[in-house]
């Protein structure tokens, strides 16, 4: 018992030595290749505690390799953009100029409810009230606004009608069929479109697939 405390102890703090090295940073703000190393060293460290016959040799020995390894690349990263952006990728927009795109959201595998869970997490309530919406190396999307307005709330997705929402909104299908008409839109061709408390619509097309 007393021998696996032991190796507890050496480990926790190896791992905070390694997770201090690396920076400060949560999870989310990792970047692909600190991300590899932090769930390596996981690994490796839960292996001398759960089996006390293994030496702790075999867990401290890697785990300082991969911990220089890591130190390695991004001291290498900072010296050279061009390889820091092989090794982690670029930062894509997904909306540039107040403009959102869709073919952007398809390669990168993001779906408008990431999108918008995103831009709420920051405060904004409307895509439209966005300039720049950026998926950084980490995964994570930033946003600058240009302007600040009302919630708005998403009533049609990807050509799906959102009954609920219309129905918080006082509003039914009929209502909705009756505006894509106004608007010589058809259900299927929409994106998204959104309605303000105040009852401002806004409405982005689906671009045609190449």
């Amino acid at each position: 018992m007393a021998s696996i405390l032991i190796r507890t102890v050496i480990i926790y703090f190896l791992l905070m030595l390694a997770l201090r090295l690396m920076g400060r940073r949560e999870i989310g703000q990792l970047d692909a290749s600190d991300l590899v190393s932090t769930l390596l060293i996981s690994e490796l460290a839960a292996i001398p505690i759960d089996d006390p016959d293994i030496p702790l040799l075999n867990a401290v020995l890697p785990i300082l390799f991969i911990l220089t390894l890591e130190v390695i690349l991004s001291t290498i990263k900072n010296k050279s953009a061009k390889l820091g952006r092989a090794i982690d990728g670029d930062a894509c927009f997904i909306i540039y100029k107040g403009r959102l795109s869709q073919r952007a959201l398809r390669e990168n595998r993001v779906s408008l409810n990431e999108l918008l869970s995103a831009l709420r997490s920051q405060g904004i309530g409307d895509v439209a009230d966005v300039e720049y919406a950026l998926l950084e190396q980490n995964g994570t999307i930033s946003a600058l606004q240009s302007a600040q307005t009302q919630m708005a709330h998403p009533i049609v997705m990807d050509g799906e009608v959102m009954k609920k929402t219309l129905s918080v909104l006082s509003r039914d299908e009929a209502w909705l069929m009756a505006e894509l008409k106004r608007r010589k839109t058809a259900l299927a061709d929409v994106f998204l479109m959104t309605m303000t408390d105040d009852g401002k619509i806004g409405l982005i097309k689906k671009e045609a697939s190449k």
